[in-house]
């Protein structure tokens, strides 16, 4: 058992206050040369059984299920998909321990209430992107700053099908970290690099990285 008591009585009070509508984790893990995808395949089971029928597990080997890995993008494992009655696009690589274990919860509350937490100034400028963006948020689980980074991420892929938040523990996957020279956590990658930042920053500047990326891809596309 991974949760304790104690954290299984907090998560369910937490869930039977919090969670507005049914969520569906998929998660994808394979046996061999991964460490953590029995341990990400074992807390996830436990959150399911805490939440009482409202969150809804699913597990899929890369190797065997292709097509739905081909389907949602999977690269690398262990992956968490946290799904609503639509996929938003938010990702979790990598196992969601310590600190990062608050990422996971909230991403699943935010998304049983089917909307996301920003102001209507921020989704009304976030309407007005039509080209795929990534929010790709490099953190670890003893960063105290990355819980809220994260979930900024999620909240804007919630506000429109064309932005994706993928959370990726830059332990578990040092080449990437290396690629995107991640010396600070956490670390925001928009598209592959068109803009990046350190920290958790406030929801008007991260818009504005966003916008700027957006707008910057828009003019090399003309």
């Amino acid at each position: 058992m991974l949760l304790n008591l104690e954290v299984r009585t907090q998560l369910r009070g937490m869930f039977e206050k919090e969670l507005e509508n049914p969520v569906s984790l998929k998660l994808f893990s394979q046996a061999i040369g991964c460490e953590t995808c029995p341990t990400a395949e074992e807390l996830l089971k436990e959150v399911e059984e805490v939440s009482q029928g409202k969150v809804k597990l699913e597990i899929y080997s890369p190797l065997i299920d292709k097509d739905k890995a081909s389907a949602y993008g999977i690269e690398r494992v262990p992956t968490i998909v946290i799904e609503g009655d639509k996929d938003y696009g938010i990702r979790y690589v990598g196992l969601p321990a310590g600190l990062e274990f608050s990422t996971l919860i909230n991403g699943i509350i935010q998304v049983s209430k089917r909307k996301p937490r920003l102001s209507e100034k921020t989704l009304e400028l976030l309407q007005s992107i039509d080209i795929p963006m990534e929010i790709l948020v490099f953190v670890t689980t003893s960063c105290g700053y990355c819980p809220s980074a994260a979930l900024m991420a999620m909240n804007f892929a919630m506000a429109n099908d064309y932005i994706s938040a993928v959370i990726m523990d830059a332990t578990e996957n040092m080449d990437l970290a290396e690629v995107y020279q991640v010396v600070g956590v956490p670390k925001i990658v928009i598209n592959r690099g068109v803009a990046e930042f350190v920290g958790a920053q406030p929801e008007n500047a991260f818009l504005g990285y966003l916008v700027s990326a957006y707008e910057k891809i828009k003019r090399e596309l003309k």
